[in-house]
């Protein structure tokens, strides 16, 4: 057999199913240790910007305007999972003083001695077709690529942490550009935003008109800062991972959009539409949002089928803070939500799946929780005795009319 299908029947038959087992397994011990990882990256991030802080003071580095990380695969070769870590001015690439430092990321690639181990196991199987077929250099070049998938989870840590990582002492010490960006890539390859902040004014008009034009993956990863963009349709558009901050949308419809991993900071939402919106990871940490509508909306956080590793789980989505009063969720997938400290005064969450959500702190006085699955929820004692040992949700015994139905007879009560 060619040389080159023994390698392809090698990637299908031995490689896939054994990188699925122990992915699904190291996305166990990610959520897991998640958050002591944030913590961690976030303590190297105030010492880094301490360090570029202190050249500033001394005239050695001007104004900061990009944080670049870069997963250098020569290092993985030595068994190091350290990026490369650069803080520059607004020309980036072209800063001939960056500042270089490392992250060490050694946590995201423990996965490869395991997935070496395993394909070392198969291929030395007596009897095996691949024991002459893939040799050990292949092989080595094979487990290289397969780091992609730590790579992904950096990215993933990155982006959850960076909108802490950004409040600590060290970050407000520096002399900042007027948007400040932080990525995530290969050395002097393609890389990602995981994080970025526009402090310049922007006109109100001109990014009304952006918006309209609806232009086909312009939205995402972005930043909208301190604007007035209420009563706008904003639907079945992408703005996944894009920041809001401080910004007026109420009246507005993000039905049908992509809004995965989006970050709202103390922005007015009353009024808005998201239904049948994706919301997986999206942050609304004390938004305003009274009267929301999010019908059919999709934020369950993990893997989206649990037996198949494709990406690292989505984190859950937060709404701890929010004020969520008179707010609707109806037939929404919710598990893992963060609702803590949360006003839910007179909202609706019916037949929803509520599934490990966190209710703790609170205000839940006349919330609706009809039809809903609660397993796992975590509420005060005796906020809500009635819901807390609910079964599991049962197969819904009316059909969406009826249930939308049953709301509307809700609103009549």
């Amino acid at each position: 057999m060619a040389q080159t299908a023994v390698l392809e029947m090698f990637m299908e038959e031995i490689v896939g199913p054994v990188r699925n087992r122990v992915l699904l397994h190291w996305e166990q011990l990610y959520q897991a240790n998640r958050k002591p990882l944030k913590e961690a990256f976030i303590r190297h991030f105030d010492k880094l910007c301490r360090e570029v802080a202190e050249l500033q003071s001394i005239g050695e580095k001007g104004a900061i305007g990009h944080f670049t990380y870069s997963m250098l695969r020569t290092r993985l070769q030595e068994g190091r999972g350290v990026y490369l870590v650069e803080a520059s001015d607004e020309t980036w690439l072209f800063d001939p003083a960056s500042v270089a430092g490392e992250y060490d990321a050694s946590w995201a690639f423990g996965y490869l001695d395991e997935l070496q181990l395993l394909l070392e196991e198969k291929r030395q199987r007596p009897g095996s077709p691949y024991a002459g077929g893939i040799s050990r250099p292949e092989l080595e070049k094979l487990l290289l690529r397969e780091s992609q998938h730590g790579h992904q989870y950096v990215i993933a840590l990155l982006r959850w942490a960076m909108p802490e990582a950004m409040l600590t002492e060290g970050f407000r010490k520096l002399e900042q550009c007027g948007i400040v960006e932080v990525r995530v890539g290969e050395y002097l390859d393609i890389s990602e935003s995981v994080y970025r902040k526009d402090s310049d004014p922007a006109d109100e008009t001109e990014i009304r008109k952006w918006l309209a034009e609806r232009i086909e993956g312009a939205y995402g990863y972005g930043a909208l800062e301190r604007l007035d963009l209420t009563g706008g349709d904003y639907s079945e558009m992408d703005f996944r991972y894009s920041a809001f901050r401080e910004s007026a949308f109420g009246g507005s419809s993000f039905a049908e959009s992509n809004l995965v991993g989006t970050v709202w900071e103390g922005c007015d939402l009353t009024d808005t539409e998201w239904n049948q919106g994706w919301l997986h990871g999206a942050s609304f940490q004390n938004c305003r949002l009274v009267g929301a509508l999010f019908h059919r909306a999709e934020a369950a956080c993990g893997l989206p089928d649990p037996g198949k590793w494709e990406i690292p789980g989505f984190h859950e989505i937060s709404f701890a803070g929010a004020d969520l009063s008179e707010a609707e969720f109806v037939l929404a997938k919710l598990r893992g939500a963060r609702f803590t400290g949360a006003k839910l005064t007179g909202a609706i969450l019916g037949w929803c799946d509520l599934t490990g959500a966190d209710f703790r702190g609170a205000d839940l006085r006349g919330t609706n929780f009809s039809g809903s699955c609660l397993i796992g929820a975590q509420m005060d004692t005796g906020a809500c005795s009635l819901l807390s040992e609910r079964p599991e949700m049962p197969e819904l015994p009316f059909t969406e009319e009826a249930i939308m139905d049953w709301l509307k007879e809700e609103h009549q009560q």
